[in-house]
Parts: C-alpha cells; structure tokens; sequence
C-alpha cells in the first residue's frame, strides 16, 4: 500500500473517532465536508445540537518516522489557516480542531494552537487518542447521523 493511500485511510480512522465522539456530545445531526462559501475552506463536520460547532479533524495513527495530529506543524497551521479564512467571514462559528496527538511542550505547534486560541481564531481544541481513534472503524453510515446534502 503507498504512503498516501495508508494515511488517507489513517486519517479516515480519525475522522471515524471524531465522529464518534459528536455523538457521544449528543449532536442531533452532523454534516460532512462542508464548504464554507466566500473562504475557500471546507469543515469536515458541523455538528447542530444545543449550539452548532464546525470542525476540523486533524490525526491519524502514530506510525514509525511519522508525528500524528499537532505534533505536525503543518497540520496545526492548515487548521489555524482555516479557522482565520472562516472566522473572518463568519465571526460566530464556533470552530473546533480535534488532534489525534498533543503537541511537543514549547513546540512551535503548541505556541500556533496557544495564539490560535487566545486570540479566538479557534474557540476550542480536543484531543482523541491514537488508543482511542484504533478501535473505532465504525463507518459514517453505520452511525446514521450523516446528512449527505
């Protein structure tokens, strides 16, 4: 299996886990990559329950020579970006990154989520396990809490 094809797979095991953990926040539906128009950005989900939360699920299973979730740099900055290109059009949403791994203390990744949050570009960061995310291979379907308009 090629290097892509494995961490798109790992990442969709996340999502799974992710997506889980919604439901167990009791949202009454989740929506699945939706476009956020005049950003140029896509949520993975947007979960409507008592308030209505966009999120961005960065993470995957830690592998040998691979750093999961925010201990990747370019995982933390492509949520940050996000989260800037759609607060800006949308102040109100309230966004939501999911990491399957924390970042290194006095990282670069941990200063970006800090700033991130301090200054309300992310309203809130949550961390799945990679012990937790590898026993959920439940698929979206399976779930039925998917709306796929």
């Amino acid at each position: 299996m090629s290097f892509q094809s494995e961490s798109k797979k790992s990442g969709d095991e996340f999502e799974n886990a992710v997506l889980e953990d919604l439901k167990n926040r009791s949202f009454i539906s989740i929506e699945k990559n939706v476009y956020m128009p005049g950003t140029g950005c896509e949520v993975d989900f947007v979960a409507h329950g008592q308030k209505i939360e966009h999120i961005e699920s960065k993470g995957g299973r830690e592998d040998i020579g691979k750093r999961p979730g925010a201990q990747r740099t370019d995982n933390v900055k492509k949520a940050v970006a996000n989260g800037a290109l759609i607060k800006a059009r949308y102040p109100e949403v309230y966004y939501v990154v999911y990491f399957s791994a924390k970042p290194l203390v006095n990282s670069s990744s941990a200063e970006m989520i800090d700033t991130a949050l301090c200054y309300k570009i992310i309203d809130e960061v949550r961390y799945i396990s990679n012990k937790d995310s590898s026993q959920l291979q439940l698929t979206f379907e399976e779930l039925g809490l998917i709306d796929e308009e």
